[in-house]
């Protein structure tokens, strides 16, 4: 098996090679920048006979994996809007690949953050009916799309939901929001990061017993109706993270047993992925909604 992490613009042409040496691979997010690059190696792959998975980690934090539970227990009722976040307060242009590729190679905020947040709405909800896009680089005050470092997206669902994608660079806040969700019988409010990847920063294995537990107080806030009608606000600890490994588990076991359908992540998925970022980016670029 061979691991993917370089940048993004790098990503086909090396899993094409590697497919081509009868590998299995792991591809770090976003899979590739084109969806008949995708097409391709899926092809590829199954030509081969080999797997591939895409490293969306972000499927297991511990906000997520709590919005996840919430949502499969119904505990929205019927939701009508989210907005789920990423946002910093980081003034000065990254030097890496990140600052430095154009969107059509892989870069600004749509492609890298967006991946995650695109990926878990479509993990709970699949995929939208249209999206609107617009993105914009803060730091400079002007809508720009080779080299944007905002995301204002918006995905429009058949029943009449809509997730907002909500991605910035210049946010003055403390601690960031990270989801606010509102349904008929609940709503849900989360603010700051799952700390995997803090904790890993400080050298903190993820092997050791406190890794993946928020701190006390970061408990997200749940607001119900109940059944005389009065509104209650609950504090709502998040579900513990299963941590990244779980992600190198699933496709090890995948890998073992021979069988695409243990993927965690699998290439279709990630191409599912990848049609909602080319569509929302082509919202962009003419400033309309666009259909799926």
């Amino acid at each position: 098996m061979v691991v993917i992490t370089t940048p993004p613009n790098t990503h086909y042409d090396l899993a094409k090679l590697c497919l081509k040496a009868r590998k299995h691979i792991l591809v770090e997010k976003p899979f590739v920048s084109r969806l008949e690059d995708a097409d391709h190696l899926m092809r590829l792959a199954s030509d081969v006979g080999r797997l591939v998975c895409v490293y969306q980690n972000r499927r297991f934090d511990s906000d997520f994996l709590t919005v996840q539970k919430l949502v499969q227990d119904g505990a929205f009722g019927r939701i009508h809007e989210i907005d789920t976040h990423f946002d910093y307060y980081r003034p000065e242009s990254a030097e890496s690949w990140r600052g430095q590729l154009s969107t059509t190679d892989g870069g600004g905020a749509l492609f890298d953050l967006g991946s995650h947040l695109i990926d878990q709405a479509y993990t709970l909800f699949g995929l939208p009916s249209s999206v609107y896009g617009r993105l914009l680089n803060q730091k400079r005050g002007c809508l720009y799309l080779m080299h944007h470092d905002s995301v204002h997206a918006q995905l429009n669902y058949a029943d009449g939901m809509i997730v907002n994608i909500r991605i910035s660079d210049m946010s003055v806040e403390s601690p960031q929001r990270r989801f606010w969700i509102r349904g008929t019988k609940a709503s849900y409010k989360k603010d700051g990061m799952d700390p995997q990847e803090a904790q890993l920063e400080s050298g903190l294995l993820p092997t050791s017993s406190n890794f993946g537990i928020e701190r006390a107080g970061s408990e997200g806030r749940l607001v119900i109706v109940r059944k005389d009608g009065t509104i209650e606000e609950l504090s709502h600890p998040s579900v513990r993270s299963q941590n990244y490994g779980a992600l190198y588990q699933g496709f090890a076991e995948a890998v073992w047993s021979g069988n695409e359908d243990m993927v965690p992540v699998s290439a279709l998925q990630a191409r599912e992925v990848l049609r909602i970022w080319e569509s929302v980016y082509a919202s962009a670029k003419v400033d309309q909604v666009v259909k799926l």
